[in-house]
């Protein structure tokens, strides 16, 4: 009987962990910027709006929950060309993101005034805040952000 268990334990942990593997594909698919001067110049020769995303990508729980739910979906996919795209990271590991981004990440962290992650940050051309979305739920029920996402754009 124990074998039984933990054969179907391995097999259920390998499917998941192919799945996770699958999301992560999907989401290098979007087109985020590395450079948040970078994403304001495209922001104001396009007039789009910048959706930055503070997130705690190696450390943040919901916010890797987040992603697999809501940035890695193809209906984010499609939605997501009406924005330029910014990942402000804030991660514990700090070799995941260069000294510039580290400090332009904290700038806007202060700007923004971000007290927790994840927390989505649509702003316009000129910087100001059109609007926001903070958290996730534990029910991983992304209809909140895609809520918040479809009433900027409409």
């Amino acid at each position: 009987m124990r074998k039984i268990f933990l054969s179907c334990l391995i097999v259920v942990g390998s499917i998941c962990f192919i799945h996770a593997q699958d999301s992560v594909e999907v989401a290098s698919n979007l087109d985020w910027e590395q450079s948040f001067k970078k994403a304001e110049k495209i922001s104001k020769k396009k007039n789009k709006p910048i959706l930055i995303f503070f997130t705690g990508s190696d450390w943040c729980g919901p916010c890797k929950m987040l992603v697999e739910d809501f940035f890695n979906t193809s209906k984010f996919g499609q939605l997501s060309d009406k924005f330029v795209l910014y990942e402000a990271d804030f991660p514990r590991s700090t070799d995941l993101v260069t000294k510039e981004q580290q400090a332009y990440n904290k700038q806007l962290q202060s700007k923004y005034k971000i007290h927790s992650y994840p927390t989505i940050v649509v702003v316009g051309s000129n910087g100001n805040e059109i609007s926001r979305k903070k958290g996730y739920n534990l029910m991983r029920d992304s209809s909140y952000h895609f809520s918040f996402i479809e009433s900027i754009i409409k």
